[in-house]
């Protein structure tokens, strides 16, 4: 919803003439439901100046009854953009009071000049004319005012890059209350001092004046194709100021697509380090993985479950998921068979074992019974407060698990041992 001028002049003007204006706007309904009702009675527009043939003529009493009914009954009090269920309640209420008089007047006593049918139409009229005023007034004033207040409240940040990723991601903020733009930072003098989207460019130096200034929160980096050398020293001369920096993906994943809300993020081990990420060498990784039987222990932890997904895609014959946790391992279980359901390139057979690293006689069976040739071993304990604070389990856990199957390992003649954790 746009948040237009006009509808922000009324949420600030004071309640008194907000009501006021309630109160009118409900008078010109009264006109023109009974109006419209003459019309539906007669099947032709009366003239309007015809309606105030008597002093108890049916545009008269349908003023002088419902608003004195409205104000005692309390509709004015409301809060306009909060109506809802209550307030239309209030309303059927104060309308079912207006009708019972007006159609007394009308349709049981009767006027000369006046159907008796308008008694009983007006109301009905005047009831859903009134009503759909109040629900309109809840939609664009309280839509209106929520996001005023949101934006009010929502985290002032300030965008890094001026270009037009900054600019995309200012507009992606603008009609959102999950943050709010109030300024961009950019190392091109010749842009300083300029206006974008309504804010200022300021020196990227003044950073530290401006998050006391301003009272910023976070600060948005909107520079994709910068090298690597220089988006760290930025990234570290924005973190020396103890700000919150977030981050967007690299121009490459930008490419296809606008900026959008969901591509800002926090910074990442690969945003810190001083050089290119080294991609993964695919004839490596295939080596020991690739048409072998591959067991991991520890399969259900967090790193355990991550090696085997990726296993799975350098499609081994068999993949033995040991993992001595049995919900984590039929979790996993289930996962990875989703993944081979989903993709028909992949034909493994997945092998649940439960047991423990610690249990020599258990894991001997395993290395008898499957014959693995690569194992990772990655079945630790490696949080480090419950580390400490279990240290005899920890020891036998990693210490002695992991002397279980090395030496197994050597002595089923295993081709490659992997260990992952300690």
């Amino acid at each position: 919803m746009t948040f237009s001028p006009l509808i922000e002049q009324c949420l600030a003007l004071p309640r008194t003439v907000k009501r006021g204006i309630a109160l009118v706007i409900d008078i010109i309904l009264c006109v023109l439901t009974v109006w419209f009702a003459f019309y539906l009675r007669l099947g032709e527009w009366v003239n309007p100046g015809h309606l105030w043939w008597n002093p108890l003529s049916a545009l008269a009493a349908a003023i002088f009854i419902s608003i004195p009914v409205f104000i005692v009954s309390g509709l004015y009090r409301n809060i306009f953009r909060y109506s809802g269920l209550p307030v239309l309640l209030t309303l059927m209420r104060a309308i079912g009071v207006y009708g019972l008089i007006y159609a007394g007047l009308f349709t049981v006593v009767g006027f000369s000049g006046v159907p008796r049918t308008i008694g009983l139409i007006q109301p009905l009229l005047l009831l859903l004319a009134i009503g759909a005023s109040r629900i309109l007034g809840a939609f664009y004033l309280g839509g209106a005012y929520r996001h005023k207040l949101g934006r009010k409240v929502a985290p002032k940040v300030l965008i890094y890059g001026a270009g037009s990723t900054g600019r995309q991601l200012a507009n992606a903020l603008a009609s959102s209350n999950q943050m709010r733009v109030i300024g961009f930072l950019d190392d091109d003098v010749r842009l300083v001092g300029n206006n974008l989207n309504g804010n200022r460019i300021y020196p990227a130096t003044d950073l530290p004046k401006l998050l006391k200034r301003l009272d910023v929160s976070d600060v948005l980096l909107a520079l994709p194709s910068i090298s690597r050398k220089r988006r760290n020293e930025i990234i570290s001369f924005i973190r020396s100021c103890k700000v919150h920096v977030r981050t967007l993906p690299s121009v490459i994943d930008l490419a296809k697509g606008k900026i959008a809300l969901s591509d800002i993020r926090e910074l990442d081990i690969e945003d810190l380090l001083g050089r290119d990420t080294v991609p993964p060498n695919q004839e490596l990784l295939r080596k020991n993985i690739a048409n072998k039987v591959i067991l991991v222990t520890g399969a259900g932890g967090s790193i355990g479950s991550e090696l085997c997904r990726q296993i799975l895609q350098q499609k081994p014959t068999k993949l033995i998921l040991l993992e001595q946790g049995e919900f984590n391992l039929y979790r996993l279980h289930q996962e990875l068979l989703q993944i081979l359901a989903n993709d028909l390139s992949i034909d493994v057979e997945l092998i649940p074992v439960l047991a423990s690293v610690r249990d020599e006689n258990r894991i001997r069976q395993v290395l008898a019974l499957y014959h693995p040739q690569t194992i990772f071993h990655a079945a630790a304990y490696k949080h480090v407060p419950l580390v400490e604070s279990n240290p005899i389990e920890a020891i036998e856990n990693n210490v002695f698990g992991t002397m279980v199957m090395a030496k197994l390992a050597a002595e089923y003649q295993v081709e490659n041992f992997t260990l992952i954790s300690t």
